[in-house]
């Protein structure tokens, strides 16, 4: 009796998209996988099996041989996907303030150009340091 069962899994360590069609050919060409579709936009690998023939640690082996990761655990990946959506959320925070600072450098000449920029410069800070904590954590 087959067992088929659908995952999602998360590659990581890619360096290029087209490196994840190769990957996929690599799982596909495994006893026990029907079908495979990956996500390039956001490296996740759809796969369906059959869990009595291949397990999602021997897919995890098989991508780690090959020099990146699979991700298997639900939990993680979904932490993963959320910390890609703050790190364009923080980019993006960051470019506005820095371009707000640079801004700020022509109201010098009035009485208060100096506050405009104090104010301008302290948020650019702030931004630069909830982008590097961001980017710190551990999940």
């Amino acid at each position: 009796m087959d067992a088929i069962t659908k995952n999602v899994f998360l590659i990581e360590r890619i360096r290029h998209r087209e490196k994840a069609q190769w990957l996929k050919r690599i799982i596909e060409s495994q006893m026990g996988v029907q079908d495979v579709s990956v996500n390039s936009s956001n490296m996740l690998m759809k796969v369906e099996y059959d869990s009595n023939v291949i397990s999602p640690q021997k897919m995890r082996m098989l991508i780690r041989s090959v020099g990146c990761d699979l991700l298997i655990d639900e939990k993680k990946i979904h932490d993963r996907l959320k910390q890609k959506g703050r790190l364009k959320r923080d980019i993006i925070s960051f470019f506005i303030a820095s371009v707000l600072f640079a801004l700020s450098f022509f109201t010098w000449n009035y009485t208060w150009g100096f506050i405009a920029v104090g104010v301008t410069g302290f948020i650019f800070l702030l931004f630069l340091v909830i982008l590097i904590k961001e980017q710190r954590r551990n999940y």
